[in-house]
């Protein structure tokens, strides 16, 4: 029997295609193993430098330490580095629109017989299933590298196929599920859209809870409010990625809003919700970013109790067209701002955890620390970690009332 390790980098979308790969390995009788193995899969992430350097490292590693492996490289790098970038690090290359059929692709370079493909369960990596619902982004963002990694047009799963597959995740145990794209707000098949699906997804016979990924701000984040009013199941968590507080500086991204209608829609949904958990994305050091642009974007994370912010200082990326922009920000100034922005947010994340001492959080189990306690994420995605439940409630749903916060978890 052929061993196979896979290791994906990067986006909630790339683990939940890591998952479906390892599924179709195992359905065509590789075993899987954690480390060394027959073929070494990297299913890589490019969205920013360091992404793509890290992606790199680990092949040049694996080069090194397993010379005798079959080195298979796919996701993002294999269609956005150079040639001369990956040269020499991988013996198969596997372009995104040819993922689905990537076992058939190394049993025919390994010189084996194809196996044809089965119907095994996709397995997700962690106890919460993420499902991919759609691929591709057509907002063309000058930063972003995205449409030329994954596609510049959306394209969405069949409204009936992603129910079936929440079906079976459900069957097999999985209490919540995670929708996933590449812009899942642009989610539309045959007329549905994801709030459609959602409205479909949620009473379904056994399942927990369902978590929304990232929703693009001034898409479907209204009617998603007004869902979650409706829908205890659907978790009160809503990631929106902003990327700046400063209207020029989102006009040079070509973002297609501005800053007061992120405003006007933050304020009614604290005003709907006031618990409910908003998180974002922010870039520091975007090209003509002065430090007047940069304190619009504090401003933003100190008026509003965020509960998780990203921050990525700006990084150029092949093809965009902010790598060409004039006015670059020196990389050292846009690190010292991300730093700043970081400690704002993280003391808004504190304040925000604190509103949960004293008020029961339920929280779907995922592993058992060294000390027993049942470790996993509430429904505001927040780190949780309860002493005293019994060791065997994996991917079950457990409510405790936290009493502390230690080292960024509710604890009791």
């Amino acid at each position: 029997m052929m061993t196979v390790f896979t290791k994906s980098f990067g986006c909630r979308l790339n683990q939940a295609e890591g998952g479906q790969m390892d599924a179709a390995f195992e359905n065509a009788g590789f075993q899987r193993v954690p480390s060394a193995s027959d073929v070494i899969v990297v299913n890589s992430c490019t969205v920013t430098q360091k992404a793509e350097s890290e992606c790199l490292k680990f092949l040049r590693h694996v080069r090194i330490t397993q010379p005798k492996a079959c080195i298979v490289l796919t996701g993002c790098a294999a269609e956005t580095c150079t040639p001369d970038a990956i040269r020499g690090l991988a013996d198969l290359i596997v372009r995104q629109t040819e993922k689905d059929n990537i076992v058939p692709l190394v049993m025919r370079h390994l010189g084996k017989e194809t196996v044809a493909p089965g119907t095994s369960f996709r397995k997700p990596r962690t106890q919460r299933a993420a499902l991919k619902v759609q691929d591709g982004c057509a907002f063309a963002c000058a930063y972003c590298v995205v449409p030329f990694a994954r596609g510049n047009v959306s394209r969405s799963r069949p409204f009936n196929e992603c129910l079936a597959e929440a079906r079976t995740l459900i069957e097999n145990g999985f209490q919540e599920i995670v929708i996933t794209g590449c812009n899942t707000a642009c989610y539309q098949d045959e007329g549905k859209t994801l709030v459609d699906l959602l409205h479909a997804l949620l009473p379904l016979p056994g399942l927990g809870r369902v978590r929304l990924g990232s929703i693009e701000p001034e898409t479907v984040e209204r009617d998603i409010i007004k869902l979650m009013l409706a829908e205890p199941k659907l978790c009160r968590f809503l990631h929106l990625p902003i990327q700046s507080g400063d209207d020029e500086t989102l006009k040079r991204m070509r973002r297609r809003y501005t800053v007061d209608r992120v405003m006007r829609f933050l304020d009614a949904a604290y005003q709907q919700i006031p618990d409910i958990s908003i998180g974002t994305d922010l870039i520091t050091g975007f090209p003509g970013e002065t430090e007047a642009a940069f304190n619009n974007s504090r401003k933003l994370v100190e008026s509003y109790p965020f509960s998780n912010v990203h921050v990525f200082p700006y990084s150029e990326r092949p093809k965009t067209t902010a790598a060409e922009m004039p006015n670059p920000v020196a990389a050292t100034t846009r690190k010292q701002r991300a730093r700043q922005l970081i400690q704002t947010a993280a003391n808004g994340r504190l304040e925000y955890m604190r509103r949960f001492i004293g008020k029961p959080v339920t929280l779907v189990i995922e592993r058992y620390d060294p000390h027993g306690r049942a470790c996993g994420w509430s429904a505001e995605y927040l780190p949780c970690a309860v002493r005293g439940l019994p060791g065997n409630l994996r991917r079950t749903l457990a409510t405790f009332t936290p009493t502390d916060i230690r080292n960024g978890t509710l604890t009791h």
